[in-house]
């Protein structure tokens, strides 16, 4: 199999018809979530999270997550599987650990205020929903 390393890690996926995205490096500060980023959540039949530490200090994942549990309807209409990894699952419902400083520091910087409320409802709502909890030792 030719192709980079990325094209490689996507085919096992990519046979089973299984689309995979993540946050490109490409991204710049001010930049807004592509459309057909957007689209893709609308057509997806069910959306796995890999919610971690680092995932609630990212501006792209929190619209990400705001639009799939809109289009999931917070995992009724289709659903939604969270995957815990290193991060217990109070945390995301909550917001504490890592998840409470990065949105006390989103409201800090008062760049985004106006996604705040969005970004921890879908944070609470995503939290209440049963996952997979994934350690380092499992």
């Amino acid at each position: 199999m030719e192709g980079s390393s990325s094209e490689q890690d996507a085919t096992p996926l990519s046979y089973f018809k299984i689309d995979t995205f993540r946050d490109s490096e490409e991204l710049r500060i001010g930049e807004e979530l592509e459309g057909s980023l957007l689209e893709a959540i609308q057509r997806s039949r069910m959306s796995i999270l890999i919610l971690c530490d680092g995932y609630p200090s990212s501006r792209w994942c929190l619209d990400e997550l705001v639009k799939i549990m809109e289009c999931s309807d917070n995992g009724r209409k289709r659903p939604v599987l969270p995957v815990y990894f290193n991060v217990a699952k109070s945390d995301v419902q909550f917001q504490l650990n890592e998840y409470g400083k990065a949105m006390a520091t989103h409201e800090e910087k008062g760049r985004y205020n106006h996604k705040l409320e969005a970004w921890k409802s879908a944070l609470s709502e995503v939290g209440k929903i049963y996952g997979q909890r994934c350690d380092l030792k499992t």
